[in-house]
This record gives structure tokens, C-alpha cells and sequence, in this order.
């Protein structure tokens, strides 16, 4: 080295080299001594913590918000649905309810009403019933019930584990005047 370049040892150099370590070493001292629990949330700078500084799986679900979190792993598919004798998948399944109705006309007093009533094609019946309405169409009592059942195929009674497509009922007036025999079918569609 040239003696134009080779550093003086002065007292101001002195100094100010140890100024420095010790502001250096006092800061570093500092850090490594906070007390603990000092800092919070005011004093880390937004997006100071990534997950880089996060210890993997210390973070619970509760730690975030509603949707950030993606759905964990989806489970095994389930079994496929029966299908019919074709082939094909079913029908799907029934969504509304719907009111069928039948109305035997101007019964008189002391004398039986019946009526049938079914469900469209598509259809699957689900309950039934029957009364007498008055010319408002308000339900009339009293009545005797005679007979109120589910019907299969050909208009007859339903058997244990048979598809009903509709509903017959039979009642005796006895309100005191000519009344309508209201038969209805509650029928379930897609």
C-alpha cells in the first residue's frame, strides 16, 4: 500500500470506532433482549409476516377468516344410485306437492258422495283425503266417513308395497243440505 492511502491512527479515529461498536453492539443487544410479550400488533410493519416466519402447523383454523381457507381433501366418492331396468339412471326426486282434485256434485242431504281423483303421469301420490264444501268452497261438517284409501292401477285398493296413483272416497251427508263431495290427492312431481 501507499502511504497516501495507509489509515492515520489519530484519537478522532479512535473514537469514533468505538462510538460506533458500541451503538452497533447496544442496538444488537436490544433486539435479543426485548421483554417478552413487548411486542404486538402496532409494532410490526404491515406484511411483515409471511409464511416464511411462521412455524408450519402452529396456525389453527380459527386464526383466519370465514372462506380463506381452502376445503380440505375431498372424500371417496359415494356409491352410484340403483338404476332402473333400462339401464339409465331414476327419475329424480320429487321437489313440489300439488293438490289434484274431484268433485262429486250437489250431494243431498242424508245421501253418499264418491269420487276418485289421480295423480298426473309423473306423479307419485303421497296422501289423500275427502269432505263436503258449501258454494264458498269452506269445508262442511258433519259427514260420515264411509271409506277414504289410496288406489292402485285399475281403480282398486292399494296393496302393502304397491304404487298408489290416486285416492276414492265416500262420505254421508249430514250438514242439513246439498253439499259437493270433495275428494283429494296430494301428488309429489319433480
Amino acid at each position: 500500500m501507499s502511504k497516501r492511502l495507509r489509515p492515520r491512527l489519530t484519537f478522532a479515529n479512535v473514537v469514533s470506532c468505538i462510538a460506533l461498536f458500541v451503538a452497533l453492539g447496544s442496538g444488537a443487544y436490544a433486539a435479543t433482549q426485548l421483554p417478552k410479550n413487548s411486542v404486538g400488533s402496532k409494532q410490526i410493519k404491515k406484511n411483515a409476516v409471511n409464511s416464511a416466519k411462521v412455524k408450519d402447523r402452529s396456525l389453527k383454523a380459527v386464526d383466519f377468516k370465514e372462506g380463506q381457507l381452502p376445503a380440505g381433501p375431498r372424500g371417496p366418492e359415494g356409491p352410484k344410485g340403483e338404476k332402473g331396468a333400462t339401464g339409465a339412471a331414476g327419475a329424480a326426486g320429487a321437489t313440489t306437492v300439488v293438490t289434484r282434485r274431484a268433485v262429486a256434485d250437489t250431494i243431498g242431504t242424508g245421501t253418499t258422495g264418491e269420487e276418485t281423483v289421480f295423480c298426473e303421469e309423473g306423479e307419485h301420490l303421497v296422501g289423500g283425503g275427502a269432505a263436503f264444501v258449501n258454494n264458498e268452497n269452506k269445508y262442511v261438517f258433519p259427514a260420515q266417513l264411509e271409506g277414504s284409501v289410496p288406489i292402485a292401477a285399475g281403480s282398486r285398493p292399494a296393496k302393502e308395497g304397491e304404487e298408489a296413483i290416486g285416492w276414492r272416497a265416500s262420505a254421508k251427508n249430514e250438514s242439513g243440505s246439498n253439499k259437493d263431495f270433495v275428494v283429494i290427492a296430494l301428488c309429489a312431481k319433480p
